[in-house]
């Protein structure tokens, strides 16, 4: 498990109890189901209309990929694979690596080594891999956007939830034991709204995206590093250039 996540999930939630806690009320004061079936039931059905259900059929596998610690190689190590394969493929030619690539878990790597061992001409094999990439992304962002979506629509819901609330408070203020009820459903659906869409969604989409830009930076050197051994650049010249996207990505 990404233990930022988890550790921020944690002081989230913890922190809310507490101040529950504190606050003396118990929790069965900020348990709703008008407010729930506003917010929760709210948000799913209109998420669920926005989306495909191909896209939706991703949601969970998508937490697990937030939740989860990033498995891109670091930079540095990659960029070193990269010049070790370069090196090899020019002392002893572009066969003498096809074994190992086989054995690469990096399917990306995988995939723009295998066009080199077919002898891919360098501008096929970069348009190749660059259409590949671009539909990876196209991919990570769809689902992203259902998150952001989430986030969003809890915000809207905990709003409306709130109108309901305050008109049906407004329609009975001659009976003053509906005016609790009503309350409660006007403030603890802003409350369940603003806590799904900053304590669950907000998290989920800032991760994946974290996690997206990483992948998809380790995927433009490897097309960056494939295209030059194709070339059959120096290994001087594939050092150099793929060396300075560090102080690049880092800052």
């Amino acid at each position: 498990m990404d233990k930022t996540t988890i550790g921020g999930f944690a002081g989230l939630w913890g922190l809310v109890a507490l101040a529950i806690i504190l606050g003396g009320a118990g929790f069965g004061a900020y348990v709703d189901i008008p407010s729930v079936i506003i917010v929760i039931g709210g948000t799913a059905s209109v998420t669920v209309a926005q989306f495909e259900s191909d896209t939706l059929g991703k949601f969970g596998k998508a937490i697990g990929v937030a939740t989860s610690p990033v498995k891109v190689e670091p930079i540095g190590e990659l960029i070193e694979k990269i010049i070790i394969y370069a090196t090899d493929i020019k002392k002893n030619g572009v066969m003498s690596v096809e074994t190992k690539i086989q054995d690469e878990q990096n399917a990306f790597f995988k995939e723009a080594f295998n066009l080199l061992v077919d002898n891919t001409k360098p501008e096929v094999l970069k348009n190749l891999l660059e259409i590949k990439l671009e539909h990876m992304e196209n991919r990570h962002l769809n689902i992203i956007s259902i998150f952001t979506a989430i986030g969003g629509t809890a915000g809207s819901m905990g709003m409306t939830g709130t109108l309901v609330g305050l008109v049906a408070m407004l329609a009975n203020l001659s009976d003053p034991s509906s005016v609790g009820p009503a309350m409660a459903v006007a403030l603890l659906t802003t409350m369940y709204g603003s806590l799904l869409g900053t304590g669950f969604a907000g998290i989920m989409e800032n991760k994946l995206t974290q996690k997206h830009k990483k992948e998809m930076i380790n995927c433009q050197i490897i097309i960056e590093g494939a295209h030059m051994i194709a070339l059959e650049e120096s290994i001087g010249n594939v050092k150099m250039k793929l060396g300075a996207i560090m102080p690049a990505v880092e800052d």
